[in-house]
């Protein structure tokens, strides 16, 4: 598995709990911010700013990481790729480190945010 590839599958699965879980899914700058480069462009119409850009995002993210993990917890491929990113000094590497120190018992699988929380 690539850098890329890895990183890919890592911010679609941040992605897929944040829909999940809150409601809300990352914007194409949200994916792209994880990323490290412009890679996603959807063309998806933005009508409201990204509620995971406001106040502490690598926090947020990690919450999101820690849920997908519990999710995917019987997906190898997702373990490789946080394995192969975990110690990059990059915003999905710190992500993946802050996650690891936490418990899914800290997160309420199924928690609703509204926009004013999330």
């Amino acid at each position: 598995m690539t850098p890329d590839e890895a990183r890919h599958l890592v911010i679609e699965g941040i992605n897929y709990a944040a829909y999940h879980e809150t409601d809300f899914s990352l914007h194409d700058s949200d994916k792209n911010r994880l990323f490290g480069s412009a890679h996603y462009e959807s063309d998806r119409p933005v009508h409201e700013p990204s509620p995971w850009a406001e106040g502490d995002f690598e926090e947020k993210m990690a919450m999101l990481l820690v849920w997908v993990n519990v999710l995917n917890r019987s997906v190898p491929a997702f373990t490789e790729a946080q394995k192969r990113l975990e110690g990059e000094d990059s915003v999905v590497g710190r992500i993946i480190r802050r996650a690891k120190n936490r418990k899914a018992t800290d997160i309420a699988l199924g928690t609703k945010f509204g926009r004013s929380s999330a």
